[in-house]
């Protein structure tokens, strides 16, 4: 479920370019600190050469530097590690999360390479090779497993699945274990993940789908789907609507503040946040933010949504998700809800320092995180997203991907983020709970789409990116 993740800034072409001085290297390094902890992405970008702003534009630049700051925080400080061909590595510190650091000057001593990747270097790795289903063969096989590698080999991951879609065909990749010990090695077509806030993707269709047909408006009022014992929900006469729930500008917090209670298991932190708690919440609660200016990513706003759709439709969230989603895209193994029978194939879920955690329930708010799948099933609704699904159902995808908010680098469909890279609109979300982390990712234009699921919480939306790119 959460919305973090580390983003590939910028990597440059690193032939053609003459050694650099290390003294000149971290004089700019320092600038680099200073106008990143300013906020200021146009002087960054002043400090970039010829080479460096023909990969990207000012424009994209400026989203990446704001993303990178909401990310990872303020930088505190930078310790060098080595150089190497011209290019000087630091371990970056910063407020939230430490980074590597790379950088390097053209010969006018402007940089040409900029790179931020997650740190690993403290972290302690497998002294095993880790077993793959990955042939070795096509160039794309080659390059799954140059970014899928450095990460199974990390002690604290456990198992992996890709999928990578082209043109409709889809290429299929595992690494790693269902649980740790146990030298399974994750089925693309049986292997249940919890995929997180992806789940929110699947919340926005379900309400496009209502909007098509006419059963409601965007600008709806969520009043409207609510007790009356619920006060109309405004900030400064200004109504939370519909859209605002779906793309994050709402107003609501992340989490609501009653999601625990004494005796709540904090290893599955919504299983017991039921309707009546959810209700007790937005009665009490005065809004305090402005509605549809600023993005505040909350996990409440889209768990109330599906929660508002499901009693809209005379149903369960879960029953809404598998006759309007599930079976019209023969997602056979995508749900909220595992039977006896689906536990044998349901990954275990393992956390930061690898050991194994509980799964996440999330009861009313389900529509926010709940739903579990597998690599195939994933790789269909992919397909679908880009295009292919039924046309019933198109067109409420389609809105989905509709722009319906942007800020700075923020901008938001229904549920889904989108991006510009090189003229071509990636649309993508991460995901991630307790011990699961996910990503899914397209182009349309292209028609090449990626989805990255693991029973870890290690971080996978950069093997997602580098598929992409």
């Amino acid at each position: 479920m959460k919305k973090i993740f580390t983003i590939l800034l910028l990597i440059a072409s690193l032939s053609g370019f003459s050694q650099a001085n290390l003294a000149k290297i971290d004089s700019v390094k320092k600038l680099v600190e200073a106008d990143f902890n300013k906020r200021n992405p146009a002087k960054l970008y002043e400090l970039t050469g010829d080479d460096f702003r023909k990969q990207i534009s000012e424009k994209q630049f400026n989203q990446v530097s704001e993303m990178l700051y909401n990310q990872l925080g303020s930088w505190k400080n930078s310790e060098f590690q080595k150089i190497t061909d011209g290019v000087a590595f630091y371990k970056a510190i910063f407020e939230k999360a430490n980074q590597k650091f790379l950088i390097s000057l053209d010969k006018n001593d402007k940089i040409t390479t900029l790179l931020f990747q997650p740190y690993d270097g403290d972290k302690p790795k497998k002294d095993y090779q880790v077993a793959s289903n990955n042939k070795m063969q096509t160039p794309l096989d080659l390059k799954v497993d140059s970014l899928v590698r450095p990460y199974i080999q990390l002690k604290n991951t456990a198992g992996i699945s890709i999928a990578f879609i082209k043109d409709g065909k889809v290429e299929t990749y595992s690494y790693g274990e269902t649980k740790k010990g146990e030298k399974q090695i994750p089925d693309v077509e049986k292997t249940l993940f919890e995929i997180g806030s992806i789940s929110k993707t699947f919340t926005a269709i379900l309400l496009a789908d209502n909007v098509v047909k006419g059963k409601m408006s965007l600008e709806d009022p969520i009043h409207k789907y609510l007790p009356d014992s619920i006060p109309t929900l405004a900030f400064k006469n200004v109504l939370i609507t519909l859209k605002t729930l779906s793309n994050h500008t709402s107003g609501f917090p992340r989490l609501p503040m009653n999601l625990y209670q004494k005796g709540d298991d904090i290893n599955n932190p919504y299983q017991k946040y039921d309707e009546k708690r959810m209700f007790t919440y937005l009665k009490n609660f005065k809004p305090f933010k402005e509605v549809g200016i600023n993005y505040d990513y909350s996990n409440f706003a889209v768990g109330l949504l599906g929660s508002i759709l499901a009693k809209q439709n005379q149903t369960t969230y879960e029953q809404l998700l598998t006759d309007k989603i599930c079976k019209p895209l023969k997602l056979k193994n995508t749900k909220i809800t595992l039977k006896e029978s689906d536990n044998q194939y349901f990954a275990q879920g393992h956390d930061e320092k690898g050991k194994p955690t509980s799964a996440w329930d999330l009861n009313t708010l389900a529509g926010a995180g709940g739903i579990r799948s597998t690599v195939n099933d994933m790789a269909k609704y992919v397909k679908a997203n880009m295009g292919k699904a039924p046309k019933k159902l198109q067109e409420a995808i389609d809105l989905t991907q509709k722009t319906t908010f942007t800020q700075g680098q923020n901008i938001i469909g229904l549920g889904w983020h989108l991006s510009t890279r090189k003229n071509h609109t990636i649309i993508q979300h991460s995901g991630g709970t307790g011990g699961f982390r996910s990503f899914v990712g397209f182009d349309k234009e292209r028609q090449i789409g990626v989805v990255v699921l693991s029973n870890s919480t290690e971080e996978v939306a950069m093997i997602g990116f580098g598929l992409l790119k």
